[in-house]
C-alpha cells in the first residue's frame, strides 16, 4: 500500500492545543464576550432611554433646517435661488451627518424615520427660509423639488 494511504487511514494527529481548544473553548469565550455581550446591553438600553426623551419640537427644526439647507442645497446664481432635491432617500444620518452639527444627530436620527419622517413634512410644509421665498414642487413618486428664491425687492 501507499504510504499516503497509510497515513489517511490511521487519521490526523491534533495538536495539543487544539484538542484542548475543543475540550475548554466555550469556558474561554464565556469570560470572554460575557463582559462585552453584557456592556452591549446597557449601551442600547442607555441609546433606547435618550432616543425616547427626544421628542419633536418645531423651533429645533427650524434651528436645524436654517444651517442644513444652505449647507445641503445648491446654489444656482442665475435664479438667485437654492434648489434641494428630495428623492425620499439622503435622509439617513450616515449621509446627513457632514452637514449637520454633532448636537443635532440624535434629534435628526429620531425624528427622520424612513424617508425623512417628520423632517421631511416639516421641510415642505412649514419651513421658510429667511429672506427667500420657497416654491415647492411634487414630482410624484414621493420625489419632491423645494428651491428657495432670494427675495431681491427692497422694503
Amino acid at each position: 500500500m501507499n504510504k499516503e494511504v497509510i497515513k489517511a487511514m490511521q487519521g490526523k494527529k491534533e495538536h495539543k492545543v487544539r484538542e484542548w481548544w475543543h475540550k475548554n473553548g466555550y469556558k474561554v469565550w464565556r469570560v470572554m464576550l460575557f463582559p462585552l455581550w453584557l456592556g452591549m446591553q446597557v449601551w442600547n438600553k442607555i441609546n433606547k432611554h435618550l432616543n425616547d426623551k427626544q421628542e419633536w419640537n418645531e423651533k429645533r427644526a427650524q434651528e436645524i433646517f436654517e444651517y442644513y439647507v444652505p449647507r445641503r442645497a445648491d446654489w444656482h446664481n442665475n435664479n438667485k435661488c437654492f434648489y434641494y432635491f428630495d428623492n425620499g432617500g439622503g435622509w439617513d444620518l450616515s449621509f446627513a451627518k457632514k452637514f449637520l452639527k454633532r448636537k443635532d444627530y440624535r434629534f435628526w436620527k429620531v425624528n427622520c424615520g424612513w424617508c425623512g419622517g417628520k423632517m421631511r413634512e416639516y421641510l415642505i410644509n412649514k419651513f421658510e427660509l429667511e429672506g427667500f421665498t420657497k416654491e415647492v414642487y411634487d414630482n410624484g413618486d414621493d420625489w419632491t423639488n423645494v428651491s428657495f428664491k432670494l427675495n431681491t425687492q427692497k422694503q
